[in-house]
């Protein structure tokens, strides 16, 4: 897994949201999501990241720990990523979830945000 990458890797565009719990009129629970990065004109605005997927032994372990499609990306440290986040790739309607991020040696530079496609629940 990369602890950085060059400008050039940073090729995938990925879309970041937070889930918004609410409640109608009548008391049900709704769920909604809401951007997390805006761009001047309040649009969502997305954000440069290399994406690996798994592969060689990851792929087995993660197998074992019955985890959905794996994969890991590395971009630019921002505060704003937190694992309560799902992310978007490219224009895919399915999210990921996010299941942990890292803050590269502790410098605020690099983040490895590792995540897991998100399934409909049995």
């Amino acid at each position: 897994m990369a602890k950085q990458a060059n400008a050039g890797e940073l090729r995938t565009l990925v879309r970041f949201r937070r889930v918004i719990k609410e409640s109608d009129e009548e008391g049900c629970p709704r769920m909604r999501e809401e951007p997390v990065f805006l761009d001047g004109q309040g649009r969502e605005r997305p954000v440069h990241c290399k994406w690996v997927n798994a592969h060689g032994t990851e792929v087995f372990t993660a197998m074992q720990l019955k985890v959905r499609q794996p994969a890991t990306l590395t971009m630019r440290y921002s505060p704003l990523i937190t694992p309560a986040l799902r992310v978007y790739k490219g224009s895919a309607p399915v999210p990921y979830e996010v299941v942990s991020v890292d803050d590269v040696e502790d410098r605020h530079r690099w983040l490895e945000v590792t995540v897991e496609r998100k399934a409909a629940a049995r």
